[in-house]
């Protein structure tokens, strides 16, 4: 099996067992291992791009705790080392009053998402990793320098998003190459959906 496979058995799994941590917004949270969380996600993009002729990376690492940042690392198509770095959009006011909820037999609200609050918070997310990019061990990236942002927010459907995406421009960032944002599993397209973030 490629580590792609391996990794979409490891999903297949996780979700047929049931492994959830917190009960909102968990579709990725499938593993209680934070190491193998980002690099599931960095694979399940790469399939995902694949399906759409769009992949650029493979064999995907996961460098792990201590030898972070970055998460995870992958070969260009050229062969090249890249970096990659995962993070998550979730609304965590609402994780933890879905445990008070539960605590206290109280029912839990989704959280919502305007546009100005998604666009804002994934911009704060862009920068902060390129604020990160000096940090990176072991380097060089000759391949460069990939985000993935992923979620799972209920209110945050793939229409939505596209919607709240379209003709929206981040400030350019001085170190990443691409971004992404990377959807929990959409049935009506087979797969995790992606955006790819595009720069003024």
């Amino acid at each position: 099996m490629t580590p792609e496979q391996d990794a979409a058995e490891i999903v297949r799994h996780g979700l047929a067992t049931g492994q959830r941590q917190r009960g909102y917004a968990d579709f990725f949270c499938w593993t209680r291992n934070r190491d193998v969380e980002e690099w599931g996600v960095a694979v399940t993009l790469a399939e995902s791009l694949a399906l759409d002729g769009r992949g650029f990376y493979t064999d995907v690492l996961s460098r792990g705790r201590g030898k972070d940042p970055p998460d995870c690392e992958a070969r260009d198509l050229a062969g090249r080392r890249l970096a990659i770095e995962v993070t998550e959009l979730v609304d965590g006011r609402v994780i933890q009053q879905l445990k008070y909820a539960d605590r206290a037999c109280q029912p839990s609200d989704w959280a919502e998402w305007d546009r100005a609050t998604f666009l804002g918070q994934l911009d704060e997310r862009i920068a902060s990793k390129d604020r990160r990019y000096p940090e990176l061990k072991a380097p060089p990236y000759p391949g460069g320098y990939v985000v993935v942002v992923y979620t799972d927010e209920p209110k945050l459907d793939r229409d939505t998003v596209a919607s709240y995406l379209a003709g929206y421009r981040f400030r350019r960032p001085r170190h990443i190459l691409r971004a992404f944002l990377l959807l929990s599993h959409d049935p009506a397209v087979a797969r995790c959906p992606y955006f790819e973030l595009g720069w003024r």
